[in-house]
């Protein structure tokens, strides 16, 4: 399950690595990818509802569950709300609430494309909060990352954006977390300025028997940084 503005196609990286044993299924959220955009409020839980209302569908009992940032939001929420249908519970960079700080950042983001700040100029900022430092010096790397945003088929659009914002800012599952009954896996990077490494440590605190790893070098998208190390971390849990 997919972060804020992003969809689906982010964990194509992750997929072409994971072993053929696994279906996967990946997902865009409301407002985002090929989803569209809700016109009443869009909360976590609504997003929850979505992800079970997909594994009824495809008749689909139980399944590993994994999401990365607001996806790990969706992700709290679906194994809180519906234990039996969770095998085992991958949170990437995510936090049990979502701090004063990025509610204030993501409205600033958000306000910034409502007033037509150059769409490029807009990625470069974007990824000064997804990336580490090292990775960021790379100008190889920060171009082909906003290459690709500004090609995206399915670019998210400012309303459905809003909607997601909206639905971070209120979510808080800090009170009802020890709910979780899956084997659980928080991986955080050791450079993550936007969900922070003692956010997600408390976070996996408060899950009973769950795993924190903390990742060196990598930030916020952990996932896209270091895939490898992701990959391997997320298998040998799912096999243990």
């Amino acid at each position: 399950i997919a972060g804020l503005g992003s969809d689906g196609s982010s964990w194509s990286g992750v997929i072409t690595r994971l072993p053929k044993q696994y279906q996967i299924l990946t997902i865009d959220n409301r407002g985002a990818g090929r989803s569209g955009i809700p016109e009443k409020p869009c909360t976590v839980p609504l997003m929850a509802e979505d992800v079970l209302r997909l594994l009824d569908h495809l008749k689909i009992p139980q399944a590993h569950i994994l999401g990365h940032s607001l996806g790990g939001y969706i992700a709290q929420e679906f194994a809180i709300r519906y234990p039996g249908r969770v095998d085992r519970l991958v949170l990437s960079s995510t936090a049990a609430v979502s701090s004063q700080r990025n509610n204030e950042l993501f409205l600033k983001f958000y306000k910034d494309l409502q007033d037509g700040t150059d769409p490029e100029a807009w990625l470069r900022e974007w990824s000064r909060w997804l990336f580490s430092s090292s990775s960021l010096a790379r100008e190889s790397f920060v171009a082909a990352l906003i290459k690709r945003g500004m090609r995206e088929r399915c670019r998210q659009q400012l309303p459905g954006f809003k909607k997601q914002i909206d639905a971070v800012a209120s979510f808080d599952a800090r009170g009802r977390l020890d709910r979780i009954q899956a084997r659980t896996l928080v991986l955080e990077g050791g450079e993550d300025v936007l969900i922070l490494p003692g956010e997600a440590e408390a976070l996996a605190q408060r899950i009973p028997g769950s795993i924190f790893k903390c990742v060196p070098g990598a930030a916020h998208s952990i996932h896209i940084e270091e895939r490898e190390v992701f990959v391997n971390d997320v298998h040998a849990f799912l096999t243990s």
